[in-house]
């Protein structure tokens, strides 16, 4: 592989792992397991090892309840596009970016929502896993197209993360970008 097809492979990699992963990931550190709920989740594994041929397959409604899984609280909302842009004209990203030089200034989030209207978003700036700052967008109409703008401190280097989460505290979508060393 040539080294600029193995950037591209490990870009998407991160792409990937940003818009599916990450908010998975999320999702399940904050998902809900009672004491009872864990305790029978324990007696179905011990009736299907035991070979209990009364316990039928459960369907996908029964698994969600019996580990704890909420729906969406907005289950047809959903972020149509989202890219991080060095300027938004006419509200459109005029560019898409997945890293920055280390001596950049400012970076913005641009999303596209929809199925979201009376609803507020946040989006949650993360740098190297630590917040660093949540904006509040207040959706007004079933498409709405909204951005944030984040500061960058000149010399730094590492991983931004911007998560989209509705006010139940749902993820929506997360992106990541690279701030990297200069090539001088």
């Amino acid at each position: 592989m040539t080294e600029m097809t193995l950037l591209k492979f490990k870009r998407h990699l991160l792409v990937s792992l940003a818009i599916f992963w990450l908010p998975m990931q999320l999702w399940a550190e904050t998902a809900p397991v009672t004491p009872t709920v864990a305790e029978e989740m324990a007696q179905d594994t011990l009736q299907s090892e035991a070979g209990d041929s009364t316990s039928g397959p459960m369907d996908s409604t029964m698994q969600a309840k019996s580990v704890g899984v909420e729906e969406s609280p907005v289950p047809d909302a959903y972020v149509a596009r989202a890219v991080f842009t060095t300027d938004v004209i006419d509200r459109e990203p005029i560019d898409q970016i997945v890293s920055v030089d280390q001596n950049a200034t400012q970076v913005m989030f641009f999303t596209d929502l929809r199925n979201l209207q009376g609803r507020t978003v946040t989006h949650r700036w993360e740098f190297e896993g630590a917040v660093i700052s949540e904006v509040e967008i207040s959706v007004k109409g079933p498409r709405w197209r909204a951005y944030s703008v984040k500061s960058l401190n000149p010399g730094e280097v590492g991983k931004w993360t911007v998560f989209v989460i509705d006010e139940s505290g749902w993820p929506l979508h997360a992106s990541i970008l690279q701030q990297r060393i200069s090539e001088e």
